[in-house]
């Protein structure tokens, strides 16, 4: 049966939901009802007894008896899980551990229930429902989504419960996966690879054997630029277990550099083009000229917060999924949905997987709100992601904005310290120390720490080879799944030994 048989049939088990969401809503309402449902079903948890779940009535309860958490407030209650406990932080079993971790932190895992993944598949199906009915030919085609690679085989917690899905498909549901398995370009056995190399070899490999190829979803921009490079590099291996026309396309798409060319279908790209990713969009367009890039909405492993519409900027707050709260930056006053109005707000989520009030850590900007439908939002940056040596407190703000101020930002940039000075590793070759020492000393606090001494003036480390696909690699071997890798300008850890780094010199 074709690709566009079983794409139909996605999009009619994708209609109700899309229909749902696209209807008038009174969002107060819709989010009051979710939220009292889900502290009504959890009152009898470990966690739901100790914060008087059963004595909440309203929201105004909820904000007053339970407090604001991270990741780390659950971590007893995730190792309880991973012993075997029930009814922790959900009256509903644990289906899974999905591992995540910060870009400075070790390992998370985040509890999976059906409530949760139920939760996912609200935002996804009318994503989908709309990319479906609003997109020209995409229905033709298979679809890539990209897939974490796990080298070291499958881990299970003491009592058995899984770490991290099988398939990008586990995300659906049961009947969804059964068509959506015959529609993915890449199965599941590449995440199964021996190795990173073998990973990027096996899904090339399956992505130019499998006939129209119409919709790619990545996450990392940098992502999908890494793989067709590795196609191009290695497209003689490649094209000796190809079908002679397959392979005379890859040779003339290669020797151009164009990848649209490769996969004539393809109809659009999916990928992370807000904050600091929009500086990566540039990579996509060169080699798939033509090609509808649409930005993802605002996802994590821990929720789905938004998701975009064709022909709008920006997505629409999934408010079906989560109950979320918004703290306005300008005044720290914490909002509900239906009390948004334009301006930059810190997510703050409650979740069918037991997370409840998380401060996920994500800065939005609210870019329209409506009397009856979702608001429109747009991901700005990370909070948070800050390196405070001896009290300099640089943002990844701040070192974007030095980056493009030295007309930087479009390469690859990555400011990280070293010691008791900064390191900046680029390919750029325009920017020397001096430079960027001084762009630097325009944050206030870094300039004194500078004038006191406590710092070292700033060194620009020029890299070589593939520094994007070294970053990602690092982050994943260090726990990080690729879908919550995002492009970013600094790090708090050290990258020194990491690089390619051209000459001696190291920071």
């Amino acid at each position: 049966m074709t690709a566009r048989f079983f794409n139909g049939i996605s999009r009619l088990l994708f209609r109700g939901e899309h229909n749902r969401f696209m209807k008038p809503c009174d969002i107060g309402q819709v989010q009051g009802e979710y939220l009292m449902s889900l502290i009504t079903g959890n009152a009898g948890t470990v966690y739901g007894k100790k914060f008087g779940f059963s004595e909440i009535k309203s929201y105004a309860d909820f904000a007053e008896k339970v407090p604001l958490t991270f990741y780390e407030d659950y971590e007893p209650y995730i190792e309880a899980i991973s012993d075997g406990e029930k009814r922790v932080l959900t009256a509903e079993d644990v289906t899974l551990l999905e591992p995540t971790s910060g870009s400075s932190g070790g390992r998370k895992l985040i509890p999976y229930t059906k409530s949760l993944q139920r939760e996912f598949q609200r935002g996804i199906r009318p994503w989908l429902y709309d990319i479906y009915t609003n997109v020209g030919g995409v229905c033709n085609g298979k679809s890539y989504w990209s897939i974490t690679p796990v080298t070291s085989g499958k881990e299970y917690t003491k009592c058995g419960i899984p770490i991290g899905f099988e398939e990008d498909a586990a995300y659906f549901g049961r009947l969804e996966q059964a068509v959506m398995r015959r529609l993915f370009a890449v199965d599941k056995s590449v995440k199964f690879a021996g190795s990173i190399e073998e990973f990027y070899f096996q899904t090339a490999l399956q992505l130019l054997e499998c006939g129209p190829l119409s919709l790619i979803s990545v996450w990392n921009p940098t992502f999908l630029t890494i793989l067709c490079d590795f196609i191009r590099g290695h497209s003689s291996e490649l094209s000796k277990k190809l079908p002679r026309t397959v392979s005379e396309r890859l040779i003339c798409a290669v020797s151009e550099n164009r990848f649209d060319k490769l996969f004539p279908d393809l109809k659009i790209i999916s990928c992370w083009a807000d904050g600091s990713a929009a500086d990566d969009i540039g990579g996509i367009a060169e080699r798939f000229p033509g090609v509808y890039v649409q930005p993802k909405g605002l996802l994590a492993t821990e929720c789905f917060t938004s998701f975009p519409l064709i022909g709008e900027e920006g997505s629409r707050l999934s408010v079906y999924s989560h109950f979320f709260e918004f703290r306005r930056l300008s005044d720290n006053v914490i909002l509900t949905a239906e009390q948004l109005s334009k301006g930059e707000y810190e997510l703050i989520v409650t979740t069918g997987g037991g997370f409840y009030r998380y401060q996920i850590g994500d800065i939005i900007e609210v870019l329209e709100t409506y009397p009856d439908r979702p608001p429109r939002i747009r991901f700005l940056r990370r909070s948070g992601v800050t390196s405070d040596l001896c009290g300099e407190k640089l943002t990844e703000s701040f070192v974007r904005s030095v980056c493009a101020s030295l007309g930087i930002a479009g390469g690859f940039c990555l400011l990280a310290p070293e010691g008791k000075q900064y390191c900046l590793y680029t390919t750029a070759r325009e920017v020397t120390d001096e430079m960027l020492d001084k762009a630097l000393c325009g944050s206030y606090h870094y300039n004194y720490c500078r004038q006191l001494g406590q710092l070292r003036g700033a060194k620009v480390c020029r890299v070589g080879g593939n520094p994007e696909r070294r970053y990602l690699e690092r982050l994943a071997a260090d726990g990080m799944r690729l879908g919550d890798i995002k492009p970013a300008y600094l790090s708090k850890k050290s990258w020194t030994d990491i690089f390619d780094l051209e000459g001696t010199d190291k920071c």
